[in-house]
């Protein structure tokens, strides 16, 4: 998990009111400790056990994720890695019907 990112999140996320995260079904508290602990969060040793095809999936302009993406492809023995063009962050918004090929042609096989 990208740390630093989680960190400024976490400070972004503080000082958001709490009407925010309950639209999303979280307390304010829930919520940032939920991003806490994601920072320890380290499955690297445990990726070569993944027996089952896998996609990877992320978007070409997604600098916080891309290389995790691209470590996640080749330590999966099984993944396909897709990178989605002209797309960041939010794939699905910004690359719906790329995504949608994506997948089904995934799940097809």
């Amino acid at each position: 998990m990208p740390k630093l990112l989680l960190k400024v999140q976490n400070v972004i996320f503080r000082v958001l009111p709490k009407g925010v995260f309950q639209k999303m079904g979280f307390s304010k508290n829930d919520f940032i400790q939920l991003t806490n602990s994601m920072m320890d969060i380290n499955f690297s040793k445990d990726l070569k056990k993944v027996a089952c095809d896998t996609l990877v999936i992320c978007g070409e302009k997604d600098k916080a994720n891309k290389k995790a993406a691209i470590s996640l492809g080749k330590c999966i023995a099984q993944a396909e890695l897709q990178m989605v063009k002209d797309a960041g962050h939010e794939v699905n918004v910004e690359a719906p019907k790329q995504l949608a090929e994506i997948l089904e042609i995934f799940y097809l096989k």
